[in-house]
C-alpha cells in the first residue's frame, strides 16, 4: 500500500503516502510535497501534483507536518525545527533517488531549507507562494504591545483560524528565527528553482518571490506571477502553471 503511518524521529507518528517512480524511467525523480501553515497535504494542489507524477512515471511523497492536520492537537509542542527535521528525515531515510521538493507557503520555506541542506539529493525546488521567514514577518507586522506582553508572560498566544485555534508559542517564533533565509546575502542552492506566486495573495507579499529569486545562488531560477491568483494557487490556471513547471524538471 502507498499509505502508511511512519514514526518520525521527532516523536510524531504521522500519515504518509509514498508512490515510487516508474523503474523503467531512466531519468526520474520523486516529488516530496510539503504543505502550508495550518493546512494539510490533501487539497487540490497536491492531488494534481500526485496525478501529474503518476501520469509521467515520477514518484510522489506527502505527509502531514507535525502539529498539523490529524496531528493538530500537538501543535503547541512543535516548532519550525520539528517540521524541518521531518522533511530532512524523508530525504535521508525514506525516499531514494533524485528529489524535487514542492512546497506551499510554509512548505516553500521548508523546501528551500532542504535544498540548501541536501543539494546533492534535491535536484529542484517548486515554490508555491513560498513563504520563507513568514513567522518573523508576522511577528513584526501584526504583534502589538499587548500581544508581546502575553507572549513574554505565558510563552504563547492564540492564533485563531476558521476551523481551529492554534497556539503560537515563543519557541515556534524563536525556531523560525533560527532558520531565516531572506536576511542572507545569498541562499546557497544552485539547483533548478521554479516559483509560482499570486499577485492577489493576501497572506504574502508577491514580491517575496522576486526576493527569493534574487538571493538564490542558482542561475536556473524562474518566477511566474499570476495576476489574479491568491495564496491558495488552486485555480485551473494555477494548476496548469504548476504542471508546466513540473515538466521543466
Amino acid at each position: 500500500m502507498s499509505e502508511f503511518l511512519h514514526p518520525f524521529k521527532c516523536g510524531h507518528t504521522l500519515k504518509c503516502e509514498h508512490i515510487k517512480p516508474d523503474a523503467s524511467k531512466t531519468q526520474s525523480f520523486t516529488v516530496v510535497y510539503a504543505h502550508g501553515f495550518c493546512s494539510d497535504p490533501y487539497g487540490r494542489k497536491p492531488e494534481e501534483i500526485k496525478k501529474w507524477c503518476i501520469e509521467n512515471g515520477m514518484g510522489f511523497f506527502r505527509t502531514v507536518l507535525a502539529g498539523h492536520g490529524d496531528d493538530k492537537a500537538t501543535f503547541e509542542d512543535t516548532t519550525l525545527n520539528t517540521c524541518k527535521e521531518q522533511i530532512f528525515e524523508i530525504v535521508e531515510d525514506i525516499v531514494e533517488g533524485d528529489i524535487v521538493v514542492a512546497g506551499s507557503s510554509l512548505g516553500g520555506w521548508l523546501a528551500l531549507l532542504t535544498a540548501c541542506r541536501y543539494p546533492e539529493r534535491v535536484i529542484g525546488v517548486l515554490g508555491l507562494a513560498a513563504a520563507p521567514d513568514f513567522l518573523k514577518t508576522y511577528f513584526e507586522n501584526y504583534f502589538k504591545p499587548e500581544h508581546l506582553a502575553i507572549l513574554n508572560k505565558t510563552g504563547k498566544i492564540e492564533f485563531p483560524t476558521n476551523d481551529f485555534t492554534y497556539i503560537i508559542t515563543k519557541k515556534m517564533i524563536d525556531s523560525g528565527n533560527e532558520n531565516l533565509l531572506l536576511d542572507k546575502e545569498v541562499i546557497p542552492y544552485n539547483g533548478k528553482v521554479r516559483l509560482l506566486q499570486g499577485m492577489k495573495d493576501a497572506s504574502l507579499k508577491w514580491k517575496t518571490a522576486l526576493t527569493i529569486a534574487e538571493k538564490l545562488s542558482s542561475d536556473d531560477v524562474s518566477v511566474r506571477l499570476m495576476k489574479n491568483s491568491n495564496h491558495r494557487l488552486g485555480s485551473d490556471e494555477d494548476i496548469a502553471a504548476i504542471k508546466e513547471f513540473l515538466s521543466e524538471f
